[in-house]
């Protein structure tokens, strides 16, 4: 196993984002299953096709072994404020409005 590089990123964010994506992935595995949350050092050069800027990266993934998505939610899934979860069900912002 090989040490990572150090990163510079907004704890609080990074955290959120990691806890939501393990919740989801959890919600996803209803009769059980496994959450694998994984990092790896990425080197990417000029040109990339995430248009990123060259240099070293920590690449954090987060996998489960969940039944996945239909290819409807899949095109969505990045979509802020997209969820297939009800109303109350979820642990993101509620866009209802009051009545």
């Amino acid at each position: 196993m090989h040490a990572l590089d150090a990163i510079r990123a907004d704890a609080n964010q990074l955290e959120l984002t990691l806890l939501n994506l393990a919740v989801n992935a959890r919600d996803a595995m209803p009769n059980g299953g496994v959450v694998t949350i994984a990092a790896r050092s990425e080197i990417v050069g000029p040109g990339n096709r995430h248009r990123l800027k060259p240099g070293r990266y920590v690449c954090l993934s987060v996998t489960d072994t969940g039944e996945g998505m239909d290819e409807s939610t899949l095109a969505r899934a990045t979509e802020p404020f997209f969820t297939t979860k009800g109303v109350g069900k979820g642990t993101g912002v509620d866009a209802t409005p009051n009545p």
